[in-house]
């Protein structure tokens, strides 16, 4: 079988790897899964990892202590032979800097799983929107008899994270066999859901719970809406990664299609949605430059939170 990405590391020295800004569970785990196949299985090339911060939990997995948090190019230095950008849909989205390595690396590869992904950011664009995660389709595109514990373990972390610990639509019958191929690995699946998706900080517990204490429905229930301001975050002493999974708590609440959230982040308001079974919430971000996919979906905006939180209810409100 012919794996495109062996293909694309062809006559390849040097390669750069790099995710979206604000990094979640599947962009950390399939970076860094990249980065250790490569380790075990390319030894000629020198690979680096660029990773905005990303919560400690994380640090479970091999190599997370070698990322770099930001790219930054000198007077003279040869470009990277490649660039490999993971599960990030726009060059909007790049983090650490990454946008001048990819302009100036010598062959550039996409890996991604967003159906707001245009397929023509790099030379190689691997894009399956199908895809519960960008560590399944990153999966799909590594020889299984090459793929270390190490290397299943960042596998299986993405994946956990953006299926939601497999509750969410986006788990199929795929998902599951490529969670069996990497249990068979020897990894301990237990500890990494447990200690990345199902534990918080002290600190994100009170905050969390303080959302969770002024959140307030509407459209009859169906909606559930909330946000923090900059006082609040200094208040409770935490930063936008810090919140990045008051979302998915928030969404828990009973009889709700769509859960809402909004958090400063760079003197804006990061906007977080999620839905259930109805709401395309990927066509809701778009109204705000964002994207992501029909379930689980962000944005930025310039608006007060009540402002946007009521422009976004509208738009709730037509699809219902």
């Amino acid at each position: 079988m012919t794996f495109m990405l062996d293909d694309f590391l062809k006559n390849t020295n040097t390669l750069a790897i790099f995710g979206h800004v604000r990094p979640d569970g599947d962009c950390v785990g399939s970076t860094l899964a990249l980065y250790n196949y490569i380790l075990d299985n390319f030894p000629n090339i020198e690979v680096q990892v660029y990773l905005e911060k990303f919560p400690e939990s994380y640090n479970i997995l091999n190599g997370a202590d070698k990322a770099l948090p930001l790219f930054e190019s000198t007077d003279g230095s040869e470009p990277f032979d490649a660039a490999v950008l993971m599960d990030t849909p726009s060059f909007e989205r790049v983090g650490a800097g990454g946008v001048a390595c990819l302009q100036s690396a010598k062959k550039t590869c996409n890996i991604d799983h967003h159906i707001s992904n245009p397929k023509n950011l790099c030379n190689l664009n691997i894009v399956e929107p199908s895809a519960s995660s960008a560590s399944q389709v990153l999966f799909e595109q590594l020889d299984p008899s090459k793929i270390s514990k190490r290397t299943a373990e960042c596998l299986y972390l993405g994946i956990v994270h953006d299926t939601g610990a497999f509750k969410f639509s986006n788990t199929g019958k795929r998902t599951m066999e490529i969670v069996g191929t990497l249990i068979d690995k020897g990894i301990d699946f237990a500890r990494i859901v447990n200690e990345t998706y199902y534990t918080r900080t002290y600190k994100q517990t009170l905050v969390t719970g303080f959302v969770l204490q002024n959140c307030k429905l509407a459209l009859e229930g169906r909606v559930v809406h909330a946000y923090v301001t900059p006082e609040k975050m200094k208040e409770f002493d935490v930063t936008p990664v810090d919140l990045s999974n008051v979302i998915d708590t928030l969404r828990e609440v009973s009889g709700t299609e769509v859960a809402v959230f909004l958090y400063p982040v760079n003197g804006k308001y990061k906007i977080s949605l999620r839905s259930n079974y109805v709401v395309d919430v990927n066509a809701i971000a778009k109204e705000f430059g964002g994207g992501g996919h029909t379930r689980a979906a962000g944005g930025d905006t310039d608006l007060s939170p009540e402002e946007a939180i009521q422009k976004i209810l509208e738009l709730i409100k037509k699809q219902l």
